[in-house]
């Protein structure tokens, strides 16, 4: 395609970051400029003062392409996603907005490639209604939802708890023991280079800004986890659209906690891995979130008995605390009790 053409689609990069990260920071804003991103916007978290003093004097040197809001609390990130967007939809030079997590860094022609696929998307709303993913290669799931042509794969089964269903059990025993022995779990096709998947991560999400009104902004009560999927699907919810584009590739250069971490057994990992911290949270919105996928109440309530009843194998006197925050980000989730929470071993005593 024409360069000038790419030109025209002028991208502004908003990109969060918090605690002691700018190591990782740098790499990916030093990527963005190399794609042609026009402009980076920074939500900073109320990091720690070795990464501010880093991003602030990256700023100060390139303060006309790099704009950094400093905060003085953290407001997790769907309050820092929406603040980064509201930014960028009020600037009157930006038209394209590319989110990124501060550890995704944009890999050759990654921005191209969006681009080249946007230009091609036949759509007369798109601008309203489409959102384009960039492909990180440790979210597998994805992958997989556009070779087999199952856009809901990234969802989860109707009905089900935490993406647990008792119909799914051997198939993702299987699948859990074939990518720890590095065998393909699905289908390679060649001539697939995009597909549709029903939701996405912020981190490689692609769209014009004008899709902010069809959808709104990120849900701060979620404070931290799934408040990504919960406003990527209301573009599906609404009839839009959400693309995977295989050749825009962002690398993760820091796993992520759940997947860093991630055994056979969700069980096990969620009375003995992570933090109470991590727990609650995802525990607590993907409840939340799930209402969306219900179809059937006794049959969620089912796979939810079921799932607690496999998780007391597991408990033991060590992780007690950790059932009790569990627990209650269930309770939480179902009865809709969002927002930031102060979690101490005495609540849940």
């Amino acid at each position: 395609m024409n360069k000038n053409i790419k030109q025209e689609l002028n991208t502004y990069a908003v990109i969060v970051t918090y605690a002691n990260r700018f190591h990782l920071l740098g790499q990916v804003i030093d990527s963005c400029f190399l794609e042609g991103v026009d402009k980076v916007i920074v939500i900073d978290n109320n990091s720690e003062q070795e990464s501010r003093t880093q991003l602030e004097n990256l700023e100060s040197r390139i303060s006309d392409k790099l704009k950094v809001v400093y905060l003085d609390k953290n407001i997790g990130s769907a309050g820092g996603y929406k603040k980064g967007l509201e930014e960028a939809y009020n600037d009157v030079d930006c038209e394209y907005i590319w989110l990124l997590d501060d550890d995704n860094q944009p890999q050759k022609d990654s921005l191209d490639a969006l681009k080249d696929f946007w230009h091609s998307l036949q759509q007369e709303d798109k601008k309203d209604k489409v959102s384009l993913l960039s492909y990180r290669k440790d979210r597998i799931a994805f992958k997989e939802a556009i070779m087999t042509n199952n856009p809901d794969l990234v969802l989860g089964r109707k009905n089900s708890f935490l993406g647990f269903h008792i119909m799914d059990l051997p198939k993702k025993v299987i699948k859990v023991l074939k990518r720890k022995l590095n065998i393909q779990t699905f289908k390679e096709n060649e001539n697939v280079k995009s597909g549709l998947v029903s939701l996405a991560p912020y981190g490689g999400m692609f769209f014009h800004k004008n899709i902010i009104k069809t959808i709104g902004y990120p849900n701060e009560d979620f404070f931290v986890y799934a408040d990504d999927h919960d406003w990527s699907y209301r573009i599906t919810k609404n009839g839009g659209f959400i693309y995977l584009v295989l050749n825009s590739l962002v690398d993760d250069i820091d796993t992520s906690w759940n997947l860093k971490e991630k055994t056979i057994s969700p069980f096990y990992s969620f009375l003995n891995q992570g933090s109470d911290f991590r727990v609650y949270y995802s525990v607590r919105n993907r409840v939340f979130f799930e209402k969306n996928l219900i179809q059937n109440k006794w049959i969620y309530n089912s796979q939810l008995q079921l799932f607690i009843f496999f998780l007391s194998f597991y408990k033991n006197t060590k992780n007690k605390k950790r059932y009790e925050v569990f627990k209650n980000a269930i309770d939480d989730g179902l009865n809709n009790k969002l927002g930031k929470i102060i979690i101490k071993e005495k609540d849940y005593r």
